[in-house]
Order: C-alpha cells, then sequence, then structure tokens
C-alpha cells in the first residue's frame, strides 16, 4: 500500500506543491482506504487513497490507478477529487466517475482527472460517502477503454480521519 502514498504524493505534488516536503504521517487503513498527512505547518495537507478492487480493460506499460480525496488548509481547500488513471488520457478528454446513478464527468490533464469547483468537488464526496463502489471510466474518444473500480468500504472512516487531522469542521 505504500505505493498509494507515492502516487499520491505525485498527484498532490502537481496539484499544489509545498514549499517544503515533511515526512509522511500515516493515519490508519480504513477498509480499502489509507489516510496520510504530509507537509509541515502551513504547508500541510491530508489525503486519502485507494487502489481500484477490480480493473476492466487492458493496456500496456500501465501505471498504477489512484481515487484521492485531498485536503489543503492552508488554502482553505477541502475534498478535492483526483483520479490517476495510470495512462495519459487525450487532451480535453473527460473521465467519467460513476457512483451510484449518477457519472461525473472529470477534466483530464495527462493521466490524472480533478473534480471542477468546491461544490461539484463536495458533490462528489457526499455521493462517495453514500455509496458502496465508484467507477472510473475514460470517455469516449479519450483514452483506452478501461474501468476502475473502487470499493468505498471504509471511506467515510478513512475521510473522517483527515478531517480531524486537517482540522476540516
Amino acid at each position: 500500500m505504500r505505493a498509494i502514498w507515492l502516487a499520491c504524493i505525485a498527484g498532490a505534488a502537481l496539484a499544489a506543491p509545498p514549499s517544503s516536503w515533511a515526512a509522511d504521517k500515516f493515519l490508519g487503513r480504513f477498509g480499502k482506504w489509507e489516510a496520510h498527512k504530509g507537509g509541515d505547518g502551513g504547508d500541510a495537507y491530508c489525503f486519502i487513497a485507494a487502489l481500484p478492487a477490480k480493473t476492466e480493460g487492458k493496456i500496456a506499460k500501465r501505471g498504477e490507478a489512484t481515487l484521492m480525496i485531498a485536503h489543503f488548509p492552508k488554502r482553505k481547500s477541502f475534498g478535492q477529487v483526483q483520479v490517476k488513471a495510470g495512462f495519459a488520457l487525450k487532451k480535453g478528454a473527460k473521465l467519467g466517475l460513476e457512483i451510484g446513478a449518477k457519472t461525473y464527468a472529470l477534466a483530464a490533464d495527462g493521466d490524472t482527472a480533478h473534480g471542477g469547483s468546491a461544490k461539484e468537488n463536495a458533490e462528489i464526496v457526499a455521493a462517495l460517502k453514500a455509496g458502496k463502489s465508484a467507477e472510473a471510466t475514460a470517455l469516449p474518444g479519450t483514452g483506452p477503454k478501461i474501468t476502475d473500480i473502487y470499493s468505498l468500504d471504509g471511506f467515510a472512516k478513512a475521510l473522517a480521519a483527515i478531517d480531524k487531522e486537517c482540522g476540516r469542521k
């Protein structure tokens, strides 16, 4: 599972690189999810992450896929949704994140897709808390037909751990 941490740190670095990295603090494993805190002082951040429980489709030389939620307290940014596909998505592509009956179209940048506004991220996080699984799929015309299925077992407890650690009320 340490690979989750490395993949997520790389994603967090691309999203908002802190001026200095501190050692990661492992907050615990909750079902299929891990919770971590990184950074130091004003550059602290927290995230939860999971690897897919199942993948449908194949692609040669694929990197690790990860579903992650991150908090950046200094920026007052909480619940940022990120899906790392593990392969390059076409420029301008959308990655579908299906939770229950709703599919969210996340904007792709390289091999990673992000939730849009704070409101959209909050809606996605609420759906993840209430759901049983989430499916991340490159939408038609955006890349190889790959679907990663993430178990949401432990999601709410992992999220509560980073809410507490990063001061989200």
